[in-house]
């Protein structure tokens, strides 16, 4: 499984995203951490209408299955991190629904991908303004999960090796 989510993360990143930006000029929306919604207007706007679809369309599958794939690592891999290591905060966590977060990143992600590709496609009038904000607040809300969830994950990881090490001290 692992594997298979770096394959996706490579081809997304080392392969397609190069192709989108060689049409386009600009990295995929996605690959932009400090994307705003000027950002995305002056990007959009160097851009003859439909022009990056196919190439976006291509972009955007296969980074969303790195993404769903990555969600799914963490699905799996936090379960498994709390049992090795049980603390009371990892209990916490778990009944307070920890383990959807990464699915949560997965939706945001699929629903900037639909406002990004709307965008391309061409929206006018009252739309386009709407659609930039959204996609602009909804990636931006990404990210910061994002930085949640690793920053969890840190902190799991190293209460684990904590853990591990004060329990080596004590045995005989």
């Amino acid at each position: 499984m692992a594997l298979f989510t770096i394959a996706l993360g490579l081809l997304s990143h080392l392969v397609l995203a190069p192709i989108y930006r060689g049409i386009t000029g600009f990295a995929p929306f996605e690959l932009q951490s400090s994307l705003s919604k000027f950002m995305i207007a002056v990007e959009l706007g160097a851009l003859a209408e439909g022009a990056a679809t196919k190439t976006y369309i291509s972009f955007a599958a296969v980074d969303l299955a790195y993404v769903l794939a990555t969600a799914l690592l963490f699905t799996l891999f936090w379960p498994w991190l709390f049992v090795k290591s049980p603390t009371r905060l990892n209990a916490f966590l778990v009944r307070g629904g920890i383990l959807l977060l990464p699915s949560y990143i997965a939706v945001l992600d699929l629903a900037a991908k639909v406002g990004f590709f709307r965008l391309l496609r061409g929206l006018a009038g009252p739309s386009y303004a709407m659609t930039v904000e959204f996609c602009a607040v909804v990636h931006r809300l990404k990210f910061a999960v994002i930085d949640i969830r690793n920053g969890l994950t840190a902190a799991a990881l190293l209460a684990a090796v904590v853990g591990f090490v004060l329990t080596q001290r004590s045995s005989p």
